[in-house]
């Protein structure tokens, strides 16, 4: 009709643009929620296998393994486990090590829903399985596992550094230990601990490339212990010091004789 009006040349063109855009956007948004998801954690666990540990520890070191650690997995996360003995550096080989199957990642405008479902459910059943494995490994290397005479746990620290290189997951690292080093020459139980010995000791690690860059990894440590409190407490203190200077997340509440704090937040200072 002659009277009909008209939208404006432009008009259409500038909609479809303006749809498109908003489409584009959303797709982006998507894309990086689900890069977000599927980032994942790095979980290494280095446990103490010294004479000092005694069979009690080992036990409290199992129950943290399966009872918080393993559920605590979900996909896309990998578990490490490796000893901290007197042969870190010059014989390392993990004691256990898994990687959770990533879940497929859903696109409404694309998949199909009964084919992301089917593999959904197949993800989780493998899921399942790999955790059970996991379990069972857990339990054989922490029960047949033969005792370290020494206590080397600054090599253990320097080979976490290794294993994260590059690592685009979460990074946390678990130390199982009474954190008394003995491996020459630095013997803890027999050191007179005060803060100038605290710097001293720093500052000839840092010489001999013995404080690692941990930038970036959330710490925890479980199995402290000690013969005295004031023990306790200096080798507590040194290993604060230790962590700032490696530039690791360690909380002090996360320095104990159990696990606290599990699982770790997205933000690890975030208690």
């Amino acid at each position: 009709m002659s009277g009909e009006r008209r939208a404006p040349a432009g008009s259409a063109a500038r909609t479809l643009a303006r749809l498109l855009a908003g489409a584009l956007l959303l797709a982006g948004c998507t894309r990086s929620s689900q890069a977000t998801v599927a980032r994942g954690t790095e979980v290494v666990v280095f446990v103490d296998f010294s004479g000092s540990i005694k069979s009690e520890a080992r036990a409290l070191f199992e129950a943290d393994l399966e009872n918080q650690i393993l559920p605590s997995l979900a996909a896309g996360d990998r578990l490490l486990v490796a000893a901290i003995n007197d042969k870190t550096l010059s014989d390392f080989r993990p004691l256990v090590e898994a990687t959770l199957p990533r879940k497929p990642e859903f696109n409404g405008w694309l998949d199909n829903v009964l084919k992301y479902n089917r593999e959904t459910k197949d993800a989780d059943a493998e899921i399942a399985r790999v955790k059970q494995t996991v379990r069972t490994e857990i339990r054989a290397v922490l029960t047949r596992h033969e005792a370290s005479p020494l206590t080397d746990i600054f090599s253990s620290l320097v080979m976490a550094q290794k294993l994260f290189h590059d690592e685009p997951r979460r990074k946390v690292l678990v130390l199982m230990s009474d954190m008394i080093e003995d491996y020459p020459p630095y013997r803890f139980e027999e050191i007179k601990w005060s803060p100038a010995t605290r710097q001293k000791i720093l500052a000839d690690l840092d010489g001999n490339g013995l404080i690692p860059k941990l930038s970036g990894v959330c710490v925890y440590v479980s199995g402290v212990s000690g013969g005295s409190a004031a023990l306790v407490e200096n080798i507590g203190s040194f290993w604060q010091a230790y962590f700032k200077r490696a530039e690791a997340d360690m909380d002090a509440s996360r320095y104990a004789h159990v696990l606290l704090h599990w699982p770790p937040p997205k933000s690890c200072r975030a208690q």
